[in-house]
């Protein structure tokens, strides 16, 4: 990491829309476009912005930031340790906004062009811009511009950085700790209703085309539960499809609800692919024709002693852990929500919200079944090899969701964050920890 204000310091190739830090003896003959009288006076205005972050542990240096349609000048730049995003501070000459404009401008406006000329006409302001890496953009393009503001003195502009730098900690969120008493009540509620609906099931069938073999008690014990232990009221389980189309387009379906203290069986036009319950691959949850399916094909082990490691550490809330024992990775954004970090500091006050959704969508995860249930999802997919989205983290109101998805590589299974429009996912009894198994 190059000394904090060292002049001449190579600086950072990554950058973005508007500007570039460069540095270094090959940049030289572009840098003299800047006459030395400017840049004289930039570095003298910069320096106290650099004595402010020194005090404050925030590494700095001097460079020049380049720009689409004109020469670099003089600017403090400052990189994450990881490399995730740059900052760079200069000085420009703007004008006041107007008053009535200032909620959504700020106070200060300056000329693209001219504004970074220090003889022109205008205020001496300081420029802050920070370019970081925005994985929900899938990758392309240059690093994305998320911070651009004038300010009026070194103290202001010092702060600003400060800030940022200090960002992953000021949102760093508590992973949440399960109340084991109250989940050990909750299955034994649930365990309880599904004894109950399974011993004496009510379930009414309706329209249901011949050879399709409901087993009632089969249906009553694996429908989903809400905490109390009931049948969950919102829940559609999409029980096989009736017509030939594809799983992306409607058509119809057998399909299971709750009605009430019973269930009831009949067709309805659904997109199989964005049912969170579908059953269509797990045929022994509902179906009399594969009762006797052996436990290697419904848990993936043969028994589950072999996977009570893995459960302990869940109920134990420690998913990393669990993550690891059953041999599965995360990347870059996953492992820093189950740290309780930032993914990028940008959307760093979403962290407190996505840890939580984290923690608590994987709760009921069976890590050892990952590779099995992706290689099933994308088989009916005509092997794709795409992400299969497990659920959404919320907190944006945008069309492209945060979602953790499962993938398989070379590695091994694999989850992901990944930014999506599309509701498609992979059905919940295909990752999720067995009714039975517990």
């Amino acid at each position: 990491m190059p000394q904090p204000y060292e002049q001449g310091d190579p600086g950072t190739s990554k950058g973005g829309d508007g500007w570039r830090p460069t540095g270094g003896r090959g940049r030289m003959l572009a840098m003299r476009a800047e006459s030395e009288a400017q840049a004289a006076q930039r570095r003298e205005l910069l320096a106290p912005v650099a004595r402010l972050c020194e005090r404050a542990g925030v590494p700095v240096h001097l460079g020049h930031l380049e720009r689409h349609r004109a020469s670099p000048v003089v600017a403090l730049l400052c990189t994450a340790a990881d490399g995730s995003w740059d900052a760079a501070v200069t000085v420009v000459r703007a004008q006041p906004i107007a008053q009535q404009f200032q909620a959504y401008n700020g106070r200060w406006g300056r000329d693209p062009d001219t504004g970074y000329d220090l003889g022109s006409p205008g205020q001496l302001v300081f420029e802050i811009q920070i370019h970081e890496d925005d994985d929900g953009a899938g990758g392309h393009g240059p690093r994305p511009l998320v911070v651009f503001e004038l300010v009026d003195d070194a103290v202001a502009a010092s702060d600003s950085l400060v800030l940022w730098w200090r960002r992953p900690a000021l949102f760093a969120a508590t992973r949440p700790t399960p109340d084991r008493k109250a989940e050990t009540r909750r299955r034994a509620r649930q365990y309880a209703h599904r004894e109950a609906a399974a011993a004496d099931p009510e379930v009414r069938v309706v329209g249901v085309p011949p050879g399709m073999a409901v087993d009632p008690a089969a249906l009553a014990w694996n429908f989903p539960r809400d905490h109390t232990g009931r049948y969950r009221r919102s829940a559609a389980v999409a029980l096989a499809p009736l017509d030939g189309a594809g799983l992306h387009l409607r058509q119809s379906w057998l399909v299971a609800r709750a009605d009430g203290e019973a269930l009831s069986v009949g067709t309805e036009d659904v997109i199989g692919a964005n049912q969170e319950h579908r059953w269509n691959l797990t045929p022994w949850l509902w179906s009399g024709r594969h009762a006797r399916t052996p436990s290697a094909r419904r848990w993936q082990v043969d028994d589950a002693g072999s996977v009570r490691p893995i459960l302990d550490l869940l109920d134990a809330g420690d998913l990393a852990g669990a993550l690891t024992a059953a041999g599965v990775r995360t990347d870059d954004q996953i492992g820093k929500l189950l740290a309780g970090r930032p993914t990028r500091l940008y959307r760093a006050a979403l962290t407190d919200t996505w840890v939580h959704n984290l923690y608590a969508g994987l709760a009921t995860s069976a890590p050892w079944r990952f590779e099995n249930a992706y290689r099933e999802w994308d088989a009916e997919r005509t092997g794709r090899h795409r992400p299969g989205v497990l659920f959404g983290l919320k907190g944006l109101n945008q069309q492209r969701k945060p979602k953790v998805a499962l993938d398989v590589t070379a590695g091994g299974p694999m989850l992901r964050m990944v930014f999506t429009a599309s509701n498609m996912v992979v059905p919940r009894a295909l990752w999720t920890v067995p009714a039975d198994l517990r």
